[in-house]
C-alpha cells in the first residue's frame, strides 16, 4: 500500500509532457497570428474612420471661414461709382502704402503683385468689405470742401475714427481712390486724414466705410488654409512667403487643406440690352475688367452681374498610409478629387508625389454675394451706365 501511494503521488506531481507543452506553445502561437490579424484589420479601419473624420472637421472649418467672409463682401462697397476702382491705404502694422487692384467683393486669382500664389494648383481669393451702417449709396459733399475737410448733408452717418472714401462726381478714368480716416467731426463738416490733395468739387460723394475696412486674402500654403489681414500688412511682399511662410502674417486657420479652387457666378444674359435678368447662369474664373474679360461690359457691370462665388477645398487626412505595390496593394486614394468646377479649375494634388498615400474629403459651396444681387442694376443717377 505504501508503495502504491508512493506512485501515485509522483505520478500526480510529474506535470506536462513535452508533447503537450509543445502542442500548448502551437495552440498560443496560432492565438497570437489571430489576434495580430484581427488588431491589424482593426487599426486600418480606424485609421480609415479617424483619417476621413479629421479631413471632414478641417475641410468643414476652413469653409466656414471662406463663406462667413463671402457673404459679407462687398457690404459697403457695392455703389457703382465705387466697383472696380482701385484703392491705396496705409496698413497698420507694417505701415506700408498699399494700392489694391479692385474694389470688389471677392477677387479670384488676383494679380501675385496684390497676393502672392499659392501652392501650385490652387487659387487665391481677395475679399473686401466695409463695416458701416451708413447707406451704400454715399453722402453728397454739398458745399465747397478743402483737401482736408469734407463738407456733408448726413452728420450721423458719421463717427471719429470712421473710415471714409471720397469721390469726384464724375467717375474718375482710371478711377484711382484713396481710404481717408475721420478724425474730427464738427457739425456737418468732416476733417479726414490724409485727405484729397487736389480737393474735391461740389457733387463729389463720401462713402463710409465704418470703424474698419475688411480686406482679406486667402491662399494654400504648407498644407494649410491661411489668411492674410490687408489692412495690417501689405500681403503683396513676397518676403512674408519665401523663403518660408511668416506665420504671423499668413495666420493658418485650417491645416492640412491642400487645395482651393474658386469661380464666379455670372449673369450673362441681355449683355446687349443691358437688362439683367438676375439670375447665374455661368461659373467661370474671368474676374471683370480683366483681359480674359470680353463681355465688352464697363467694369461697374462687370461686378455688379458677378452675383455668387463657388468655392472648393480639399481636405487631407493626416495619417500617412503605406503599402506595397509589387504585393498586389492598393494606395487608400488613386483619383484624385474632383468637384462641380473640374472642368475649368480641376484639382491638382500631383505636387506632392506621395498624395495617393492619404485620404482626401472635398467640401464645396455656392455662397450668394448678397450685396451685389440686392443692389441690381443701378442707372446714372448712382453712377452707372444707365443699367448693366
Amino acid at each position: 500500500m505504501n508503495q502504491s501511494n508512493r506512485s501515485r503521488r509522483r505520478h500526480a506531481t510529474s506535470g506536462f509532457s513535452l508533447i503537450e507543452i509543445l502542442v500548448g506553445l502551437l495552440i498560443g502561437m496560432l492565438s497570437v497570428i489571430v489576434i495580430m490579424q484581427v488588431f491589424g484589420v482593426f487599426e486600418g479601419n480606424k485609421r480609415t474612420t479617424t483619417g476621413g473624420d479629421d479631413a471632414q472637421i478641417n475641410g468643414s472649418i476652413a469653409l466656414y471661414g471662406l463663406e462667413r467672409d463671402a457673404r459679407e463682401a462687398g457690404y459697403g462697397i457695392n455703389a457703382f461709382s465705387l466697383l472696380g476702382c482701385s484703392l491705396a491705404f496705409k496698413t497698420s502694422k507694417d505701415s506700408k502704402t498699399v494700392k489694391l487692384d479692385a474694389l470688389a467683393p471677392v477677387a479670384i486669382n488676383p494679380a501675385t503683385t496684390i497676393v502672392p500664389a499659392g501652392t501650385a494648383g490652387t487659387d487665391t481669393l481677395l475679399v473686401i468689405s466695409g463695416t458701416s451702417d451708413s447707406p451704400a449709396e454715399g453722402d453728397l459733399i454739398a458745399t465747397a470742401p478743402s483737401s482736408k475737410t469734407y463738407p456733408i448733408t448726413t452728420a450721423g452717418s458719421f463717427a471719429v475714427n470712421d473710415y471714409v472714401i471720397a469721390q469726384p462726381s464724375s467717375r474718375p478714368s482710371p478711377c484711382n481712390l484713396a481710404l481717408d480716416k475721420v478724425t474730427a467731426k464738427a457739425d456737418t463738416t468732416l476733417t479726414v486724414d490724409p485727405g484729397d490733395p487736389a480737393g474735391l468739387a461740389l457733387g463729389s460723394m463720401v462713402y463710409n466705410i465704418g470703424q474698419s475696412l475688411v480686406a482679406r486674402a486667402y491662399a494654400v500654403r504648407d498644407g494649410n488654409l491661411t489668411v492674410c489681414d490687408y489692412t495690417a500688412y501689405n500681403c503683396a511682399d513676397a518676403t512674408y512667403v519665401s523663403p518660408k511662410v511668416d506665420p504671423t502674417v499668413w495666420v493658418s486657420i485650417a491645416s492640412n487643406i491642400v487645395s482651393l479652387r474658386a469661380q464666379y457666378g455670372r449673369d450673362t444674359s441681355g449683355i446687349g440690352a443691358n437688362k439683367m435678368a438676375g439670375i447665374v447662369d455661368t461659373y467661370d474664373q474671368i474676374t471683370p475688367g480683366s483681359t480674359a474679360d470680353k463681355s465688352g461690359l464697363a467694369v461697374q457691370c462687370g461686378w455688379a452681374r458677378t452675383l455668387a462665388l463657388r468655392i472648393a477645398l480639399v481636405a487631407r487626412s493626416g495619417q500617412y498610409t503605406k503599402y506595397d505595390a509589387a504585393a498586389g496593394e492598393t494606395p487608400p486614394t488613386s483619383a484624385a478629387p474632383t468637384w462641380a468646377g473640374s472642368a475649368s479649375a480641376p484639382f491638382d494634388l500631383s505636387g506632392n508625389t506621395e498624395w495617393k498615400n492619404y485620404r482626401y474629403k472635398t467640401l464645396q459651396t455656392t455662397v450668394p454675394v448678397r450685396n451685389l444681387v440686392w443692389q441690381g442694376s443701378q442707372t446714372t443717377a448712382q453712377g452707372g451706365t444707365g443699367g448693366c
